[in-house]
């Protein structure tokens, strides 16, 4: 979904998750630039080639006491800029990890009014192990100006929130964290989950410890449907800590076809903050 104040793009990716397979060939095409989140020790080292590199660290901020908030605006497209990014380049995101830094990114960038964007599947890890081109040479830095048009549908307050918690209300809460996080069975408080939010372990989109990839698609929407997750068009908001989890379900998510899901970038943190009640147990109330 572009949002009417973004430029108009011609996307070259074939979904939100790309596999390594496309990318090498596709690797010198002009059509998209490369970013690694994070890596900075490594980057120098190994990097696929033509990949610009934003450490992770400059995504977020804490704001009014919340910790893992989405940078300034003006931050960001400072960071960016330099980057050699802009709105009008097609973009596709990895991270060296299991894909949450590269998926906060890619949220990052939509809520900036990115319109063409993608993930690397199974990151720098997968790539490296399948002996495909790395570099230890940046590339060319393009001078570049990131003018961010924001775009508030992929983003929910703690408003909305408090809204979509309410009994009787048709926007669906899922809360990625753990099971045990869920249920309340932790040190830390809040203990539970917010009022009516369903559990989906964000993991359980991946296909084991080893494997970041995604598991297949008509798994992935057969455990959604088991939440009741059927309807494409339904409003969904994910959470978890600090929003970092929830960045990858809501690629997920979208990936699948859910074309109106929100991430609540304060999450858990500003909830506990604000302190207001949770729910403990298995039952979403």
């Amino acid at each position: 979904m572009i949002n009417a104040s973004s430029p108009a793009v011609d996307n070259p990716f074939p979904g939100l998750f790309v596999d390594t397979q496309w990318l090498e060939a596709h690797l010198h095409s002009a059509e998209f630039r490369l970013l690694q989140i994070g890596g900075e020790k490594y980057y120098p080292q190994v990097h696929i080639p033509g990949a610009a590199l934003l450490s992770f660290k400059d995504l977020i901020t804490q704001r009014d006491g919340v910790p893992g908030m989405r940078a300034d605006n003006g931050f960001l497209a400072e960071r960016f800029s330099q980057a050699g990014i802009t709105l009008d380049t097609p973009l596709l995101v990895y991270d060296m990890g299991n894909g949450m830094d590269a998926a906060r990114g890619v949220w990052t960038l939509a809520s900036l009014g990115h319109p063409a964007l993608a993930m690397l599947d199974g990151g720098l890890g997968l790539w490296y192990q399948e002996n495909r081109p790395l570099v230890d040479s940046p590339p060319p830095r393009p001078t570049a100006r990131f003018l961010p048009r924001p775009n508030p549908e992929w983003e929910a307050t703690v408003v909305q929130v408090m809204a979509a918690a309410q009994p009787d209300q048709t926007t669906l809460l899922l809360d990625t964290r753990t099971p045990q996080e869920y249920l309340g069975l932790t040190v830390r408080e809040p203990r539970g989950h917010i009022a009516g939010a369903r559990l989906f372990n964000w993991t359980d989109a991946l296909r084991g410890p080893q494997d970041s990839r995604l598991k297949g698609q008509e798994e992935l929407l057969s455990r959604l449907a088991e939440l009741g997750m059927i309807d494409p068009r339904q409003e969904i908001i994910v959470y978890c800590e600090t929003g970092y989890r929830a960045a990858h379900t809501w690629l997920l998510l979208r990936q699948l076809g859910f074309s109106r899901v929100r991430l609540y970038d304060g999450s858990i943190a500003e909830w506990r903050l604000l302190g207001y009640p949770v729910v403990a147990g298995e039952s979403p109330r």
